[in-house]
């Protein structure tokens, strides 16, 4: 049965992921072999699409192109993952995982996920980085950068800093006033370039830089005391009451899960309760494990990674940092 990644193509490294898919492999692994584990080891290739024109002035340059990945498994022939234009250019999978070997080499980081979804359209890696936030007493955060790269032409390629709660597995969101809470670099020309800028030792600043920041404000959050009038409050930003239900005096269902995930003291310690960070954190493990309407397991990976989820939690975070005060 096809879970939308790539027919189960995945490796990960540890404890088995929460959608339970994918081939555990060791920690020491290296990127030849992850992405042979992962599935991943296919190429892409451009080929004119029917009916593109071709440029004038540009030899064996046409105005759009599909995208053709490698037959795998028990495909006959090449499968088309997406329309692009002329300016596209491709990354390779192996590129995508080449680009954290200076990383693993000296101990930064470890590969932890790799996969594919749907037919490869995008392919993510996600790799661990050392150390950890510690917010309160026990509280662990471990630090993650996340590399996604899309085959289809939909986005282009992200490396985002992925902080995920130990004690929850909740994926949370960084969104940094006036500061880069994510590189992006487009399909372009540039892109080869704009992996090897971003691959230099300077991006272990920023890492550093961001994930401080993200530890000061995690931590102002679970200093910052809130009462029941202040929680309502914060939910209205994010899930407002329908007109039926201000008439009625009723909270919308998502309300009523967030204060019960509140009160359950393996998600919320007794610690941090009644603060800031226990409300964004609630409405973030809301948003991780909700039933939803989705197909699988590969619909709420995207969701939560990469769509309406990702969005949502960086909505609850820019709120948290407006109620906190600048100086605590």
């Amino acid at each position: 049965m096809s879970h939308g990644l790539m027919k189960d193509r995945m490796a990960y490294v540890g404890r088995v992921p929460w959608h339970g898919l994918g081939k555990e492999v060791s920690e020491t692994i290296t990127a030849a072999e992850m992405i042979q584990a992962a599935g991943l080891d296919w190429r892409v290739w451009l080929q004119p699409a029917a009916g593109a024109r071709l440029l004038q002035g540009q030899q064996a340059a046409y105005d759009r192109y599909l995208v053709m990945r490698d037959p795998v498994e028990n495909e006959a022939v090449p499968v088309a993952l997406g329309f692009v234009g002329s300016s596209y250019r491709e990354l390779q999978n192996v590129d995508a995982f080449r680009f954290f070997e200076p990383f693993i080499a000296d101990g930064y980081a470890q590969f932890h996920t790799a996969g594919a979804l749907d037919n490869g359209q995008r392919v993510w890696v996600l790799a661990k980085l050392k150390d950890q936030i510690l917010v309160g007493k026990d509280d662990p955060i471990d630090r993650y950068l996340l590399l996604s790269n899309s085959h289809d032409g939909s986005s282009a390629v992200s490396i985002s800093f992925t902080p995920i709660r130990v004690v929850c597995q909740n994926t949370l969101a960084l969104a940094q006033r006036n500061r880069v809470s994510a590189i992006s670099i487009r399909h372009d020309r540039s892109l080869k370039s704009g992996l090897e800028r971003a691959q230099q030792h300077q991006l272990k600043s920023l890492i550093e830089k961001i994930y401080a920041d993200a530890a000061t404000l995690f931590g102002k959050m679970a200093a910052f005391e809130v009462k029941a009038d202040r929680v309502e409050t914060f939910l209205e930003v994010l899930f407002p009451k329908t007109e039926q239900q201000k008439e009625r005096q009723e909270e919308p269902e998502r309300w009523t899960r967030i204060k019960q995930i509140l009160k359950d003291e393996s998600v919320t310690p007794p610690e941090t309760r009644h603060t800031l960070w226990a409300v964004y954190n609630a409405v973030v493990r809301d948003e991780d494990y909700r039933h939803s309407r989705e197909a699988g397991p590969e619909a709420r990976l995207n969701r939560i990674w990469f769509g309406s989820g990702q969005a949502l939690k960086l909505k609850a975070l820019e709120k948290a940092q407006e109620l906190v005060p600048a100086e605590q």
